[in-house]
């Protein structure tokens, strides 16, 4: 993939290179200003464009991109129930977009979702009135972490740098104000890094609570999105190859569907999208 400017026609979107956004030890992270968004489900292209990282992979086993892809989208799901049943009350998780798992001579693994502006480090420890160190609180983390964790994903893993733990990584702040009365932080961070060696998910415990809350789900979230969450896991702990040719179909149908909505919610202007595979009712229909 090009890392200049990529104009292609008109109808097939734009793709523009605008800097590095860092390396990690999984990935490397490339800021773009984009129309186009490719992934499960089919190309989206859109009218205005949106700020977009793109998430390049060192690990290029096949289908990595749209693994990586899945991992973010039922971790974003899951938020979407946690702040609608007020755990929380601010989202911390941005927005999964797309995903690239192209093979051959030169294999590309990779995925995209929202670049999140504000710094990418801050003291997890401050001085308080006396001089006396002291934890600094930021605001939502805990129930975040918890509402998590109760479920089987660990996001409070890889949050300190290796070399100096009272430094965060791995959390953007998008207004860094600090109230130096209580070192208290307020809840303007998002949580990014959703690879494997940072954030571990138990899914056997996992599917436990998406089974026993299923009603509770369905009725927050709406039946099609518990239902995508069920089928990513599927592809995840199972793989592509071993599951239903039937579901397979249904998974692609809806993320198609999850990633038209998330774009429509993400870029003002909502009629500037156009789905440029087959319509999601003609597909659906074709399945049934």
């Amino acid at each position: 993939m090009s890392e200049e400017l990529e104009i292609n026609r008109e109808n097939e979107g734009i793709i523009e290179f605008i800097c590095e956004g860092g390396y990690g030890s999984e990935a490397r992270i490339i800021v773009e200003l984009r129309t186009r968004f490719p992934g499960i489900g089919g190309t989206i292209i859109t009218q205005e464009g949106a700020v977009t990282a793109l998430r390049k992979e060192f690990n290029i086993s096949p289908k990595m991109g749209h693994k990586m892809f899945l991992r973010h989208t039922i971790i974003k799901k899951l938020e979407d129930y946690f702040y609608r049943k007020h755990v929380y009350n601010l989202a911390h998780i941005p927005r999964p977009l797309g995903s690239i798992s192209s093979e051959g001579e030169k294999p590309y693994e990779a995925y995209l979702y929202e670049w999140t502006f504000g710094i990418d480090s801050f003291p997890w420890k401050g001085l308080d009135r006396d001089s006396s160190q002291r934890d600094i609180i930021l605001h939502d983390w805990n129930a975040f972490v918890n509402s998590y964790q109760n479920i089987g994903i660990e996001m409070g893993n890889d949050v300190a740098d290796a070399e100096d733990g009272r430094m965060s990584q791995n959390i953007i702040h998008q207004l860094y104000r600090m109230n130096t009365k209580n070192l208290e932080m307020n809840s303007l961070w998002k949580r990014i890094d959703f690879g494997y060696r940072s954030v571990g998910i138990d899914y056997e415990k996992l599917l436990k609570f998406l089974n026993k809350n299923r009603e509770d789900l369905t009725r927050t979230l709406r039946i099609e999105r518990y239902q995508m969450l069920k089928l990513a896991i599927e592809y995840l702990t199972k793989g592509k190859e071993k599951m239903k040719k039937i579901d397979v179909g249904r998974l692609d149908v809806l993320i198609g569907d999850y990633r038209h909505n998330t774009l429509q919610q993400y870029i003002s202007g909502t009629s500037g999208l156009t789905e440029r595979s087959t319509h999601f009712d003609e597909r659906i229909e074709s399945l049934i």
